[in-house]
């Protein structure tokens, strides 16, 4: 059966066209493992989905191809070993799919039937033609295939181990992923050259080198307002804001300076390029006199995302107005992620229950509608990127059934958004309430550890949130993020190994995953 590889090229990405892996570039190296799997390589651009299938099914019909193998063209590490495989699996069980499972992204290509091709054409046109809509990204064949998933044959090369829980991407699209395709070339180099390695020596040298597993912050998480009116009984900030400070936080005014805080994005954009930046490390953030402009100035950055953790309780019809303005001022990002998301502390289904989560006392008046009200405003200002939130407790579990079904309800104020989070005891901070232990068996590196950085309203940066107000490492104020980044490398090594300090043994956040 004939077999044709089309490249599709991303002509914004310059980094592939950069010669860092032994004076090649990641399209040279690309291009190389095409021409060992196959006489006809060709490469496509494409603004669209539709557009892009109409280029594979032209293909296919110009040079009588059977399938297409379709990849990316800034993948330096695409092994023609697991390739061949999937070509086999493909053609010997007359797959209309053929994808490798378990590996990191980028050891391997996709195969499509030129049947196939034909029919995700017509669909991305007429029934699915808000995928086809769609710029392309490096998901979006297989997307598309899963919004009728049943009615194609579809076929899978397993890796003999799972690599998907480290999250690994090998291309040259972004910073993060063009510096661990960079940290494997030179980890190869003292192995051997790639071609001798598979598919599967190569994930387990990925997966055991901490300059991959750890490169720079994919979420920052910034305190801007020290007050905070609540006492949300999941929550230690109010006990230790009071035992630093002498003060309860709902008399704080403290806050971050807007100039040091448009200091600390750039700060921010530089080091990490792509980023969601939360606003609510600690405090209430709707606190802060200059919150929107601060707003403004992450999305500034093509590459930064907003998110946002509070009651809303503060969310007027003005504000949520100006949030919508900015919101549609500014460019779509280029990180994956919405422009603005926030979470709406609710944790309740009744009035009753909401009181005792939140601290309030028995005889303040409260409607749950008033949270159906905020979340409504909040919505028509960032439709579709609103989450009202549930951290599961012992005093709340009986009510989250009822939470669940009221927020996944597609016709409600928050459109069937809504986050279920895991109680956080901080490490033996606060009681044990959460109702079921969801831990896996084997415990990996903390998530955490390799893609989180919090920044204190001071400048000030804990080990980890973990922390609170404690275990600073250094200040963003007046160091750079790359060297603060860097003090917790020699954690990072002893989890590897399964070594713990004290705090990091009695925490179980390690699993959870932010941005």
């Amino acid at each position: 059966m004939k077999s044709i590889v089309v490249f599709f090229e991303n002509k914004c990405n310059t980094r592939k066209n950069e010669k860092v892996f032994g004076g090649k570039a990641a399209v040279e190296l690309s291009k190389a493992w095409a021409e060992s799997v196959s006489e006809k390589v060709l490469t496509v651009c494409a603004d669209n989905v539709t557009q892009l299938l109409e280029k594979l099914k032209s293909a296919c019909e110009e040079n009588k191809a059977d399938s297409v193998i379709y990849s990316y063209d800034d993948l330096p590490f695409l092994n023609k070993e697991l390739t061949l495989k999937l070509k086999e699996t493909h053609e010997k069980y007359c797959a209309e799919y053929t994808f490798a499972d378990g590996y990191p992204y980028g050891f391997a290509p996709e195969i499509i039937d030129a049947g196939t091709v034909n029919i995700l054409y017509e669909l991305s046109k007429t029934v699915q033609a808000e995928e086809g809509k769609k710029p392309v990204c490096r998901e979006s064949i297989f997307n598309l295939i899963k919004t009728d998933i049943n009615s194609f044959e579809v076929e899978t090369v397993l890796s003999e181990e799972d690599f998907r829980l480290l999250r690994l991407n090998f291309h040259c699209g972004k910073k993060e992923s063009f510096i661990v395709c960079q940290k494997l070339f030179e980890a190869v180099n003292n192995k051997g050259d790639i071609e001798k390695l598979s598919a599967l020596e190569l994930s387990k040298l990925a997966a055991k080198n901490p300059e991959i597993l750890k490169t720079f912050p994919g979420f920052y998480n910034i305190q801007i307002a020290d007050n905070c009116g609540g006492k949300c009984i999941y929550c230690p900030y109010t006990a230790c804001y009071e035992e630093k400070n002498g003060i309860k936080p709902e008399k704080a005014t403290k806050v971050m300076s807007f100039s040091d805080f448009s200091a600390l994005i750039d700060k921010i954009a530089q080091f990490s390029e792509e980023a969601v930046v939360g606003l609510s490390a600690w405090g209430e953030p709707l606190k802060h006199p200059e919150l929107l402009k601060m707003i403004e100035k992450v999305l500034s950055y093509k590459g930064l995302s907003v998110f946002i953790e509070t009651d809303g309780l503060l969310a007027d019809q003005s504000f949520c107005d100006a949030l919508a303005a900015i919101v549609q001022k500014a460019e779509e990002r280029t990180n994956g992620w919405e422009k603005v998301m926030i979470a709406v502390s609710v944790d309740a289904f009744t009035a009753e229950t909401y009181k005792k989560m939140h601290g309030l006392a028995d005889s303040e008046a409260f409607s749950m509608e008033t949270v159906v009200e905020v979340i409504k405003r909040l919505s028509d200002a960032v439709s579709g990127a609103v989450y009202p939130q549930f951290v599961r407790t012992n005093d709340n579990e009986e009510e989250l059934e009822s939470f669940f079904r009221y927020w996944n309800e597609k016709s409600n104020a928050s459109g069937g958004k809504q986050i279920i989070q895991k109680y956080d005891s901080f490490a033996g901070l606060l009681p044990d309430c959460k109702p079921a232990d969801l831990s896996p068996i084997e415990r990996n590196v903390c998530w955490h550890l390799r893609r989180d950085m919090t920044i204190l309203s001071n400048g000030d940066v804990p080990f980890c949130r973990e922390y609170v107000l404690s275990g600073v490492t250094g200040n963003a104020f007046k160091e750079s993020l790359e060297s603060i980044w860097k003090k917790t490398d020699s954690v990072l090594i002893e989890q590897m190994s399964n070594q713990y300090n004290n705090k990091c043994r009695d925490c179980d956040e390690y699993y959870t995953f932010n941005f």
